[in-house]
């Protein structure tokens, strides 16, 4: 068989038309099929691969990383030095009181991650979310996603999740005290790249900070 029908048989699919391109080889923002055909790579493996494929201190920093050891405890268990330095680094860019980072392996289990800890911190249920948003495909995460057409096979899903209009007042006036949290993107991408009215995610912030 050869690696396209092995890759239909044997491969799950998540849509019914899948692209089924087969790359061999990617350098920079180019990347090849098995056929030598150059592509230009706008996805960058949904931002993975940001500044490039083949990036070599990025290879070079996984050789060195690979050679002590590839994968440890890393819930917070074992001090590992990368991931230490890592949170370090990235803490230093944020506010003094976001002083602690916890690592997932995708936005879905970061979105997750933030609903459970919100509910756990407020003792609250109830969650508002954006018509339209995308916030990974879990089943959390499938809950706060603003697109019935996503949503449907797979109801019932979380209780107490509200969906209203990206930038309008309605959402922001929806926020009271039986609020855990508010997910939203700070530009929505699924949807056509929308950007938010002036004002309105400070608007927002304010609200979440009275409540």
């Amino acid at each position: 068989m050869t690696n396209r029908q092995l890759f239909l048989s044997h491969v799950a699919q998540t849509s019914p038309e899948p692209v089924a391109l087969e790359i061999v080889k990617a350098k920079g923002i180019k990347m090849w099929d098995v056929t030598g055909k150059e592509y230009i790579d706008l996805i960058a493996g949904f931002s993975v691969a940001n500044i490039g494929h083949g990036n070599e201190a990025v290879i070079k920093a996984v050789q060195q990383q690979a050679e002590q050891y590839m994968h440890l405890i890393v819930y917070g268990e074992f001090i590992e030095t990368p991931q230490v330095a890592y949170a370090a680094m990235l803490t230093r860019h944020l506010p003094a009181t976001l002083n602690s980072v916890y690592f997932t392996n995708s936005g879905a289990e970061a979105t997750e991650g933030a609903m459970k800890l919100a509910k756990r911190v407020t003792g609250r249920s109830k969650i508002i979310a954006c018509n339209k948003a995308y916030h990974g495909s879990t089943q959390g995460a499938l809950s706060v996603m603003g697109d019935e057409y996503w949503r449907n096979a797979f109801r019932p899903l979380l209780p107490d999740v509200y969906h209203l209009d990206f930038g309008s007042d309605e959402l922001i006036k929806s926020i009271d005290d039986d609020t855990a949290c508010v997910l939203v993107e700070t530009v929505q991408a699924e949807s056509g790249v929308n950007k938010p009215p002036k004002g309105w995610l400070a608007a927002l912030r304010e609200a979440c900070n009275e409540h």
